[in-house]
């Protein structure tokens, strides 16, 4: 049996400050060279490498028979899991690389194999510290509430959209970029900053309140925790391709994340 929530949370939290010690060491000692590729065929760098490697350290010693997913280490296989894990060690690599303070880290526990089963999940924003955890009994920004926009309409709101949406021009019988350019017509303001995990998580602090990626081009650890936290705080989101996909699936998606059911279905909407 897994531990209690509060339990699984206070793990997280404890798993995403190591990783976040362990990325903010490799910075000041200039670890940003890369070194092959991870399972999901990204290049890794050395950060990336250790960062999860503290984190999945954590989580290893806290928790029995547990299945891990990781994007650099791929599956930590477990015979009789009676949890899983979904871990992005750190979303926004390429800002890392480059020297742009922009990235996160992000858990996700689940009772099962499937996203639908997730049960806690955290993000950490590594240069603000802030930590956005939660599940099904509340979100905490920090041991606070979250302080989501209500907001009515598009025209009103700031909108994170990834600018891979404007790169394709077919994806599963419609057109990202079209969408793109209608979106961004819509909305009051659009904004990009390649890490989708924190992106989302920002919605729930009112510092945004959508994120799209309408091409299929990320990663189910990229946003299923984030979208979970968005969920459980009142929020929306639709993921592109697949409704309940596999914990252990290494396709991609894309996703809509929303402050409000309104929002989202405004944005859906765009198909019209």
């Amino acid at each position: 049996m897994s531990p209690p929530r509060s339990v699984l949370k206070n793990i997280i939290r404890e798993a995403l400050l190591r990783g976040h010690e362990a990325l903010m060491s490799c910075i000041a000692r200039g670890l940003t060279g890369v070194k092959g590729r991870g399972s999901f065929g990204d290049h890794s760098h050395q950060f990336d490498l250790i960062t999860e490697e503290a984190i999945i350290g954590h989580l290893k010693s806290s928790l029995e028979n547990a299945y891990i997913i990781s994007e650099e280490v791929g599956e930590i296989q477990c015979r009789d899991p009676e949890i899983y894990a979904l871990i992005d060690p750190v979303d926004g690599s390429n800002n890392v690389a480059n020297g742009l303070p922009f990235c996160a880290s992000a858990i996700l526990l689940a009772k099962g194999p499937y996203l639908s089963d997730a049960i806690a999940a955290g993000v950490i924003d590594h240069f603000s510290e802030k930590i956005y955890l939660g599940d099904e009994d509340g979100v905490s920004v920090n041991g606070e509430s979250p302080r989501i926009r209500r907001r009515i309409g598009l025209s009103d709101a700031l909108v994170f959209l990834d600018l891979a949406s404007l790169t394709k021009d077919s994806e599963d019988s419609y057109n990202p970029t079209e969408l793109s350019i209608r979106l961004i017509r819509r909305a009051k303001n659009t904004r990009f900053f390649a890490a989708a995990s924190l992106e989302i998580a920002y919605i729930l602090e009112g510092r945004a309140d959508a994120f799209a990626c309408f091409s299929r081009d990320l990663k189910l650890m990229d946003f299923a925790a984030s979208v979970h936290l968005l969920k459980w705080a009142g929020g929306a989101y639709k993921i592109l391709g697949e409704d309940n996909p596999s914990l252990l699936d290494t396709g991609k998606y894309g996703v809509i994340a929303s402050s409000s059911r309104e929002i989202l279905e405004e944005i859906l909407g765009l198909w019209g």
